[in-house]
């Protein structure tokens, strides 16, 4: 455990890895000088939600991720947004993750669902609220960022937009498969996955179902670029996990970018945005990042946060 408290990665290279420990982190966040990073090469963290999991499912969401950490990887050749994409894509048919299939239910018992991508190079992102019949909501979010001519859309209008554009429409029903578990869920928020291209192009990928028993019309950070997550090909990019409410009113994602473009090292920015998030609002959650070069990383100040690297 580092001095610090928090939890973190990286992995191995091309391997995946685990925390189960939370703590309460103390890290400042402060500017640091750059440090001696590594030549840029393709990288790819995937992340399965932070919160407190049951002990019976933590190796099973392990596993889900590394799944997804594959099903990504296995893109990478196709650039860093293919593959953030395939690995949200994949975990939005994990049963156990919250994300598309299986996800968290709303105060009506109702699968919400959220999502959001962004690509580093033009700064282009899209991000989709309150789908219930859109069957990969990360599929409908990037076809918003392709489109352009907004970043955010919501309801019945993203639904409308989804047809409109041939993206695969589904049952509500779909979405639920353990009424009684996913009114209970816990621990498992949003899914993202951040990557990093042979050519040192940035791109990061959000889906989830929000918070289980919230307000319907609910919308967390995961569709908001700023929030939730951030790309920019000249520093990094960046995605989290945890208390939504808390991330907008902060504007993390964006501030840890920022702080990727004074100098600071990507594994401070992830201990020190855990940090700030726990020390100014007490919430808790996780963050991955990868910078313009060097390892990914993670931190976080639940008890788990699944997590898979490859490079």
């Amino acid at each position: 455990m580092p001095k610090d408290g928090i939890p973190r990665g990286p992995a191995p290279a091309g391997a995946c890895s685990i925390r189960s420990t939370g703590a309460s982190p103390n890290a400042e966040w402060s500017i640091a000088a750059p440090t001696g990073l590594s030549s840029a090469r393709p990288a790819l963290i995937v992340h399965g939600g932070a919160g407190p999991v049951p002990d019976s499912e933590r190796p099973l969401r392990q596993a889900a991720v590394e799944r997804a950490r594959d099903a990504g990887w296995s893109e990478i050749g196709s650039g860093a947004l293919a593959a953030a994409v395939a690995a949200v894509r994949h975990m939005e048919d994990e049963p156990l993750l919250n994300a598309g299939i299986g996800a968290c239910l709303n105060a009506d018992g109702v699968v919400e669902l959220d999502s959001g991508v962004m690509e580093g190079a033009a700064l282009r992102a899209g991000g989709v609220a309150g789908l219930k019949d859109v069957r990969h909501p990360i599929d409908l979010a990037a076809a918003v960022m392709r489109d352009g001519r907004h970043v955010l859309l919501a309801g019945d209008g993203a639904s409308r937009f989804a047809r409109e554009h041939g993206i695969e429409m589904c049952d509500p029903s779909i979405f639920i498969t353990d009424r009684k578990r996913q009114e209970l869920m816990e621990g498992a928020d949003t899914v993202g996955a951040v990557a990093r291209d042979s050519d040192g192009r940035l791109a990061v990928a959000v889906s989830t179902g929000g918070i289980t028993g919230k307000l319907p019309g609910r919308i967390g950070d995961s569709p908001i670029p700023g929030a939730g997550f951030y790309a920019d090909d000249r520093f990094g990019a960046v995605c989290g996990t945890g208390h939504g409410e808390a991330f907008i009113r902060l504007g993390l994602a964006r501030v840890m970018v920022v702080e990727l473009q004074h100098g600071m090292a990507a594994g401070a920015v992830a201990t020190g945005a855990i940090g700030w998030l726990a020390k100014s609002l007490k919430a808790s959650g996780g963050v991955v990042v990868i910078g313009r070069e060097g390892a990914p990383e993670a931190a976080f100040n639940t008890p788990a946060m699944p997590f898979a690297i490859a490079q």
